[in-house]
């Protein structure tokens, strides 16, 4: 009496799970590492973020791979909450408005550390005594260093800024991580 087919695609189909999971959670892993190496690394250009303080690449994991029933899952998380305003589809931009405020406070180079970041807020008393003129915060001391005997502009004032999505899930990621997952899912079912 021959084998049941039926019983002979479940064991076949159980052996693949783990091997699949396995697929998944190393091309995750190969998406996270490119991803962060490629895209976080700074030198802001059309598909890379400066990288200023490190907070978006020090987010970004590989999820963990779940098997629910027949199915697979893994990919790639963005953990930061400003993640949404850099990384989303090709060609769209995001426009940032004030939430509490009229105006959103943009800091100029006077108001930077070297290497981007903010050294504090408008209102941050490291500056002393500010003024505005023509939509400038304006102040007399660059951070925590000496007082400046003429004024520095510190911050420009704006109703609204866009930000062009630099990372497109689909362009950037999937799209380069999707040849070599197929050939590593090919390879497996080769062997089966």
């Amino acid at each position: 009496m021959a084998k049941d087919p039926v019983t002979s695609l479940d064991h076949i189909i159980k052996g693949l799970v783990p091997k699949v999971k396995k697929v998944v959670e190393d091309n995750s892993k190969r998406l996270w590492d490119r991803t962060v190496s490629r895209h976080l690394t700074g030198g802001t250009g059309p598909d890379r973020l400066a990288r200023r303080s490190g907070t978006l690449a020090r987010s970004t994991r590989p999820l963990k791979v779940r098997v629910e029933g027949s199915k697979v899952t893994g990919g790639l998380a963005f953990g930061a909450e400003y993640a949404g305003v850099h990384i989303g589809p090709g060609g769209s931009q995001v426009t940032i408005r004030p939430k509490n405020k009229k105006f959103l406070a943009i800091p100029l180079p006077a108001a930077k550390t070297a290497a981007g970041v903010p050294r504090g807020g408008p209102l941050d008393g490291i500056w002393g005594p500010t003024f505005i003129a023509k939509g400038v915060i304006f102040g007399f001391k660059k951070g925590t260093k000496r007082e400046h005997k003429n004024p520095i502009p510190l911050f420009v004032l704006k109703r609204s800024v866009v930000v062009p999505r630099r990372v497109d899930p689909k362009g950037h990621l999937l799209d380069w991580v999707k040849p070599a997952f197929v050939q590593d899912l090919s390879q497996l079912v080769k062997g089966v």
